[in-house]
Formats: structure tokens, sequence, C-alpha cells
């Protein structure tokens, strides 16, 4: 059985900022109105979402797949048909919790369905890179 190398999502100040901010929103105005019960309800729900959201994304190597985890669900992408990773800062929508991110490029456009690379945002890049090129050394540094 093939072990699978799991890597956490580095996680930024904003993400805390998000289920901050929300819980604030979703006090204001049933506060207004004196139905504190109806904001501390709206927040606990609105918090366990977020949680939710947030705690479901990891990234994992397992044999020749690279797996990324998004709301709990699994899509596996092959590691040999990576050409190319670099280390950037984005804040293009994707499964990364962070703005210092890994952009992954495929030499097959069906692996994501785009000829866009996918961005994900594991805590040790350098690691996680080298990694990916234990596996791939054809996987050029951009």
């Amino acid at each position: 059985m093939e072990s699978m190398k799991i890597y956490k999502s580095k996680v930024d100040w904003w993400v805390y900022a998000v289920c901050i901010g929300t819980v604030v929103i979703c006090m204001v105005g049933p506060m207004f109105d004196g139905d504190y019960i109806a904001g501390i309800i709206l927040s606990a729900v609105m918090l366990v979402i977020e949680v939710f959201c947030f705690t479901g994304v990891r990234y994992a190597i397992k044999g020749n797949m690279l797996g990324v985890r998004n709301l709990h669900h699994w899509t596996w992408l092959p590691i040999d048909k990576i050409t190319e990773v670099k280390k950037t800062r984005g804040i293009i929508a994707t499964a990364a919790m962070s703005l210092d991110r890994v952009s992954i490029r495929f030499s097959d456009r069906k692996v994501l369905k785009s000829a866009m690379p996918i961005e994900i945002s594991p805590k040790d890049r350098d690691g996680f890179i080298a990694d990916l090129k234990k596996i791939n050394p054809e996987i050029v540094d951009a």
C-alpha cells in the first residue's frame, strides 16, 4: 500500500478576519431589533460553515498523484503531467487559504480542463516543490 504525504494549507490573517467579520455582521442586524438570540444563532451557523470550508483544504502526494482537497472533496492530478511550478502571490479564487502560493502548470489541458494553472498554498512551499520534483525531475522552476 502506498503511503500518502499530507501538506497543510498555509492560512493567512485575512481568513481569520473574514470569520470575525462574518460573526460581527451577523450579530449587528438582530441586535438593532433586540433579538440577541437570533444573532447568536446566525453567527454560530455561519461560523460553523466557514470553519467547515476552511478546514477542508489540504494537499497530498500519493504515488504519482497530487491530491487537492477542497471542501472535503479530493481531486487527484497526475504528477508526471506537471511541467512547471513556481512560487507566486495571487488573489484568484482557488483551493488556497493564503496569498503565498504554488502555481502548477500541466502539459495536458485535459488534466484541469483548462489551460490555466492551478494555484495552491502549502505551508511548506519549498518542501512541497522538492517532493514533486523527486517524483517528476522534469518539472521546471519558473
